[in-house]
């Protein structure tokens, strides 16, 4: 599971880029110097293009995993679940290599994010014509509504993420309530129906799907770790859809 406890700085990669990232894809990229990464996977980093070029800065957001070494000079890191900006963002502050990580405050992090979606208050009742700048506002929407508690274990985590309960290419809708905040795990597992919520909020795991270390930590009095408020409470009718999705699963699995 990702790290607890206090916020620890935040991550910003600096490459230079020549190929167009996906959005919502993955990518390795090579750095030839990386700090010690070993307790940081699952954190968010920033991606920045340093190429000099209009399109210099910072270019996404993603959840960093492994780090790859395959000698001395040979060092990579892997980049999952990008989300590109609508635009690349100016340097605030020009960077001092063309290749690298390095730590910055969670101010300053935010801004960035902040300034590179082009937002101001977020208008939970709005939704927006672009998927991953929701993803974003609501993933802070829900983390303050949720005082920064993953919905799935009720434990508080700086690095959580907006997932999504009923995609929208099927039938879900973009607004908050078609989210869950979740650890990054928790989520990735949610999203494939490997766990998910009964009528009353109930959690419901297939432990056969879902690692022991991860099923431990499943909230301890087995429901959904929700908002004192109604009003911030997931869409019913998006569980309902996503749980009949985690039972046809197991039909399939258990008739193969």
């Amino acid at each position: 599971m990702a790290r607890r406890g206090r916020p620890l700085s935040k991550l910003l990669l600096f490459t230079v880029l020549d190929r167009e990232l996906l959005d919502g894809g993955a990518e390795l990229f090579e750095l030839p110097d990386i700090p010690d990464l070993s307790d940081r996977s699952g954190d968010q980093v920033i991606i920045a293009d340093t190429q000099p070029s209009p399109r210099q800065g910072y270019v996404a957001l993603g959840i960093l995993g492994d780090i790859k070494t395959g000698g001395p000079d040979a060092k990579a890191v892997y980049v999952s679940d990008i989300r590109l900006f609508p635009m690349p963002l100016p340097f605030d502050e020009q960077p001092t290599n063309s290749h690298g990580i390095e730590e910055l405050n969670e101010e300053r992090f935010s801004r960035i994010i902040a300034d590179a979606l082009g937002q101001g208050k977020f208008d939970e009742n709005t939704g927006a014509s672009n998927f991953s700048v929701s993803a974003y506002q609501f993933a802070d929407q829900l983390g303050r509504q949720q005082n920064m508690r993953c919905s799935f274990s009720d434990v508080k985590t700086y690095n959580g993420v907006a997932s999504m309960i009923r995609p929208l290419h099927l039938g879900g809708e973009l607004h908050v309530s078609n989210f869950l905040f979740l650890d990054p795990e928790p989520g990735a597992l949610f999203e494939r129906f490997a766990w998910t919520v009964g009528p009353q909020f109930e959690i419901i795991v297939d432990t056969h799907a879902v690692s022991p270390d991860i099923a431990d930590t499943v909230n301890r009095t087995g429901m959904l770790a929700l908002n004192d408020s109604v009003d911030a409470w997931p869409d019913r009718e998006a569980l309902a859809w996503h749980r009949e999705q985690f039972f046809a699963r197991l039909n399939r699995v258990g008739s193969s």
